[in-house]
């Protein structure tokens, strides 16, 4: 394993990623990447100012329609009156006993989440090139779905992150979506130059030479909960330090309580179990998550949801919108 970095010294946090010595990246959980990493570029420029001053906020996500995350992620959330992004997978949703019901979406939706779209089927997109109709099928299908129960998607959540870095799957996801998140990136900057060795000097989606950018409205930083990565498999514990220092790493670019930069987490399967979270490498435990979420209320994090996040056509950015701003 290479070097650990630092991410700031003056805080005592460590990065989220390490890099090899071929100078790939490889993230907290696990995931191997040949993208330069954050925290190696200056602080960009300043965007929203918190009524409250305050310069930590996080955006939570739950994706793949498991009845666990209304059982057990729900009753947390209510208690510290967060909320979340559901992305559904709609020919999931009522298959079998661990997904959830349509009704549980529609509570939901009710109770103040947000609910966007996580494709048909969970397709692996990037295999589905050579059939522009079932690569349509997923993404707007999906779409037109959940419109037919009553929900207005408007951002798409990439099945195992993949397809984000391709043209002809970002271009039919922009027929359909204002946003798309996808992995592999423990914060997102809200004007995109926070990337390291990267020409990148806004959040458009090309470049001037046509070119696919790092950062974009559809491809929105984010970072799935995974204990396993290649070295180690990680408990309860070690697991939360983690995200601890993920969630405190965007200090040093947010002062005075101007957001420049947010973690974005995806969670999936909740369970009692330790079988099943050691067998299950993106499975928390219920203990592990209402620990989390404790951490977050009782350290004064401001939890959005990600219909809150906007693109800025004009600027060329993204921006924090229905935020109490300062008077």
């Amino acid at each position: 394993m290479g070097k650990l970095t630092s991410v700031a010294a003056s805080s005592g946090l460590v990065s989220a990623h390490n890099s090899d010595s071929s100078g790939n990246i490889t993230s907290l959980d696990g995931v191997q990447s040949t993208s330069r990493h954050l925290y190696f570029a200056p602080a960009p420029a300043s965007s929203t100012l918190l009524s409250n001053g305050s310069n930590k906020v996080i955006m939570i996500g739950f994706d793949d329609s498991y009845r666990s995350q209304m059982l057990y992620a729900k009753p947390i959330l209510d208690k510290y009156g967060f909320k979340a992004s559901f992305f559904e997978v709609c020919t999931w949703i009522g298959k079998t006993k661990e997904r959830q019901t349509w009704q549980d979406v529609a509570t939901l939706e009710r109770d103040g989440m947000d609910i966007e779209s996580h494709t048909m089927t969970h397709a692996h997109l990037p295999t589905l090139l050579s059939s522009p109709l079932q690569l349509d099928y997923e993404i707007g299908g999906s779409k037109q779905c959940l419109a037919s129960h009553g929900i207005n998607a408007t951002i798409f959540g990439y099945p195992l992150n993949l397809g984000s870095d391709n043209p002809k799957i970002v271009n039919a996801v922009a027929k359909y979506y204002n946003l798309a998140r996808s992995g592999s990136g423990p914060l997102m900057f809200l004007n995109c130059i926070g990337y390291s060795k990267d020409m990148q000097t806004d959040c458009r989606t090309y470049s001037d030479s046509g070119r696919l950018t790092q950062a974009n409205r559809y491809d929105v930083k984010s970072d799935s909960f995974r204990h396993v990565d290649s070295y180690h498999n990680y408990t309860p514990s070690e697991e939360f330090q983690k995200f601890v220092q993920r969630v405190n790493s965007q200090i040093r670019y947010n002062t005075n309580g101007k957001i420049n930069a947010i973690p974005i987490i995806t969670y999936h399967n909740l369970t009692n179990s330790m079988q099943d979270y050691y067998n299950m490498a993106s499975t928390i435990t219920v203990d592990l998550f209402a620990q989390q979420m404790k951490y977050l209320h009782d350290n004064g994090f401001k939890v959005l949801l990600l219909n809150q996040l906007s693109y800025d056509p004009n600027n060329k950015v993204f921006v924090l919108k229905n935020v109490p701003l300062p008077t």
